[in-house]
C-alpha cells in the first residue's frame, strides 16, 4: 500500500479564505497597530503641542519685570535731580547700546519727606540677564554699568556679602564702597530682567540696614511687564 500523506488542512486566515465564497480584505493598518503603541504616540504628540503653544506664548517662563521710579518710597521722597544723579544717569546710558543686555536706564536721589536733601540714590536697568549671580559680580567687580575693573574713583569694596533677595528670587549683595573716612553702603540686585542699586551716600547705614531697606525699594520700584 502506498503511504497516505496526511492532508495539510488550512488555518487561521487560509481558513477563513478557504470557506468564504469571496475573500475577506486584510485587517486595515490602524487595526494592528498595538494599542501600547496608539498611547505612546497620543502622549509624544500632546507634549509636543504643549511645548509648541509654550515656546510660543512664554507659558511657564518667569515673568518679566522692569524698573519704575515712583515720587515716594515709603518715608523717602524723590528730591530734585542734582549733579550725582545726572552724571550717574549719563554714564548708565552710555550702557545702552545694541551689543549690551541693558534696555532702560532710571536713576533718582530719595531723601526724607519734606528735606528736599537726598540721601540715597536709587538706580535700575531693564534688560536680560539669566545669570543673576554672575551680573552681580559683573557689577561689583566692574563697577556700576562700566567696563573698568574698578568702581568710580577707583573706591575699594569691602565686606560684600549675600543678603536674601526677597519674594522676587534672585540674587542681592551688599557692601562697603571707599574707605573708612569717605565709606559709602551700597546693596546691588540682580534677577531674570532687572539689576538695581540702592546707595546711601551718607555712610551712616550698615549693609545690613540697608539690605532690609533695599528689598523694600525694590518691591517698590520693580513692577511686572
Amino acid at each position: 500500500m502506498e503511504n497516505e500523506q496526511p492532508s495539510e488542512r488550512p488555518t487561521g486566515l487560509q481558513a477563513i479564505w478557504a470557506h468564504t465564497l469571496e475573500p475577506v480584505a486584510a485587517l486595515p493598518w490602524y487595526r494592528t497597530v498595538p494599542r501600547k503603541a496608539w498611547i505612546a504616540g497620543g502622549v509624544v504628540v500632546t507634549l509636543f503641542a504643549a511645548l509648541t503653544v509654550a515656546a510660543v506664548t512664554g507659558a511657564g517662563a518667569p515673568p518679566s519685570h522692569r524698573i519704575v521710579l515712583a515720587d515716594r518710597i515709603g518715608d523717602q521722597e524723590r528730591t530734585p535731580d542734582d549733579e550725582v544723579v545726572t552724571t550717574e544717569r549719563a554714564r548708565l546710558h552710555r550702557n545702552l547700546t545694541a551689543l549690551r543686555p541693558y534696555r532702560d536706564v532710571s536713576v533718582a536721589g530719595y531723601g526724607p519727606a519734606g528735606s528736599g536733601r537726598g540721601s540715597l540714590l536709587v538706580a535700575g536697568m531693564t534688560g536680560s540677564f539669566p545669570d543673576a549671580r554672575g551680573e552681580l559680580d559683573r557689577q561689583f567687580g566692574a563697577g556700576w554699568g562700566s567696563d573698568v575693573s574698578r568702581w568710580p574713583d577707583s573706591e575699594p569694596i569691602r565686606e560684600r556679602r549675600g543678603y536674601p533677595a526677597g519674594p522676587l528670587g534672585g540674587a542681592l549683595d551688599c557692601a562697603v564702597l571707599g574707605d573708612s573716612a569717605t565709606s559709602r553702603t551700597i546693596c546691588i540686585w540682580a534677577d531674570g530682567t532687572t539689576v538695581g542699586a540702592v546707595i546711601d551716600g551718607t555712610g551712616e547705614t550698615r549693609p545690613d540696614d540697608l539690605a532690609k531697606r533695599a528689598l523694600e525699594i525694590r518691591t517698590a520700584v520693580e513692577v511686572e511687564v
